[in-house]
């Protein structure tokens, strides 16, 4: 009795583990190909190298969250790639009537994956010679 005590009181009283800050730089990379949806990104095809496949992501889930908001297809492409290689994200994907929560850990793009947009930090602004007025 007593050591199912103090096994119980060390179990409350120690932390949960969290997970490590991801160390890899570069953009995120999911390893799936994707198109728009209605209600948001339907899955193409997954990448058999790749974290998608991994968490159970299949060909024609539609990702209907990302970290809990309603995802968008036109910054879709924008959110992965401006988070790091190890970050784990929450996505909520619809298979057929089922809704299912997976979480995935974002890879390391490779090489022959080609990158679908360009992510600036700011807009590019358009060169505008201002003449003054006579």
């Amino acid at each position: 009795m007593l050591t199912s005590l103090a096994l119980t009181t060390l179990l409350v009283a120690y932390p949960a583990p969290r997970d490590p800050v991801p160390t890899d730089k570069g953009p995120g990379y999911l390893g799936i190909t994707f198109e728009a949806a209605e209600e948001g990104v339907r899955v193409t095809d997954v990448r058999s190298d790749g974290p998608a496949i991994t968490s159970g992501i299949r060909a024609d889930d539609i990702i209907v969250k990302f970290n809990g908001e309603p995802l968008q297809f036109d910054i879709f492409a924008k959110k992965i790639m401006r988070l790091r290689p190890g970050t784990l994200i929450p996505l909520e994907i619809k298979r057929g009537e089922e809704r299912l929560i997976v979480k995935v850990r974002l890879g390391v793009r490779p090489d022959d994956f080609p990158y679908p947009i360009q992510v600036d930090p700011e807009p590019e602004l358009p060169n505008m010679d201002l003449q003054p007025q006579p």
